[in-house]
């Protein structure tokens, strides 16, 4: 699962699932360093005046890129390390079962 979303965001970096308001305020990783009541005004106000789709999504935000393609690497590295501890067990069972052992 984590990968279809992982591909998913990689294709559109500026998908977000939160609702426009959260997705407004949460723009990029900076804009949690930056005056937050600001961000939050300007997004009410952008939600009221109907103009919110600009808001949500002003620049690409690269920075994310690098922490997505992280989660990938470490969700294809899990799915790879469960399919040879299934192929582990299934040698082993058939071992002990078959009196190989």
């Amino acid at each position: 699962m984590i990968i279809y979303f992982d591909q998913i965001f990689i294709n559109n970096l500026c998908k977000c699932y939160l609702g426009d308001q959260i997705c407004c305020a949460l723009r990029g990783i900076p804009s949690l360093r930056a005056n937050y009541t600001a961000i939050l005004e300007n997004c009410a106000t952008a939600i009221i005046d109907g103009t919110i789709s600009s808001q949500l999504c002003p620049s690409v935000p690269y920075d994310k890129l690098i922490y997505i393609q992280a989660q990938l690497g470490c969700a294809v590295g899990m799915l790879v390390t469960c399919g040879l501890y299934v192929i582990l067990v299934l040698f082993a069972c058939f071992g002990i079962c078959f009196g190989h052992g």
